[in-house]
């Protein structure tokens, strides 16, 4: 099995980020963003990247294959609109469904700051707004009217436990075997999935930060990682070879 992890376009959140020089209270900062223009070409360039012939050059060093294509089998992506917007971008471009995880959103949830500068929780939209909005996504059979997120902002412990659970469910054969799979995801929890999956430490002053990790992930960046039996190996991580260097952002 090939995973590819593959960080969302640029969301507005993003570009405001950027522009305050890195602050996640910037103004303009919402819950859950839509993504840029510079996000939908982004998009764009990588979808056509991945449902290119000869785009995937690059392949497990000891167990080669034939093929030079990515030949996605599945589109994952999560709940979260920007997640959401990319993937829909590669689904069309390779003919596939897309379907989305409930597990696998960014960390603390869906959040606004208070008067005071401290995180709230924020509600997330239920089943009837992404049936209406996004009618080709197909749901978890979980996700309701109540909507999907509505919870006290996400905790670290409770962030590492669950990125935790669904590289779990990846090493216990939930994908099938031979599947080639986008998950359209958010940099922190590639992060801490790839941290997970390779038994690495989270270092306590990569994390002291709101936007600091043992990794680093561009927006619409392709992580590849192969499984094998009882074996993972990393292919390569924040390859951004579909985009030109405008497009380049975090």
């Amino acid at each position: 099995m090939r995973l590819y992890l593959i960080r969302h376009a640029q969301s507005a959140n993003n570009a405001a980020i950027a522009a305050a020089g890195g602050s996640d209270q910037a103004q303009g900062r919402c819950s859950d963003p839509e993504i840029t223009q510079t996000g939908h070409r982004q998009s764009a360039l990588l979808a056509s990247h991945l449902a290119g012939p000869d785009s995937e050059p690059r392949q497990h060093p000891f167990r080669p294959v034939a093929t030079s294509s990515f030949n996605l089998t599945h589109v994952y992506c999560s709940l979260m609109t920007r997640s959401i917007l990319t993937a829909e971008y590669i689904a069309a471009s390779c003919d596939l469904p897309l379907r989305a995880l409930p597990d696998v959103f960014e960390r603390h949830g869906l959040y606004e700051y208070d008067d005071n500068g401290h995180k709230q929780g924020v509600e997330g939209p239920g089943r009837e707004y992404f049936e209406q909005r996004f009618s080709s996504l197909e749901l978890p059979a979980s996700l309701n009217n109540a909507g999907w997120w509505n919870q006290p902002v996400e905790e670290d412990p409770a962030f590492v436990e669950r990125v935790d659970s669904v590289v779990q469910s990846v090493r216990d054969n939930r994908f099938g075997i031979d599947d080639c799979i986008a998950l359209v995801a958010h940099g922190d929890f590639i992060d801490q999935f790839v941290n997970a999956l390779m038994g690495v430490k989270r270092h306590d002053h990569n994390y002291s930060g709101d936007w600091s990790g043992n990794w680093s992930f561009h927006n619409t960046s392709i992580s590849r990682i192969d499984f094998d039996e009882q074996s993972h190996t990393v292919v390569y991580l924040n390859r951004v070879d579909h985009l030109t260097p405008e497009l380049m952002t975090w």
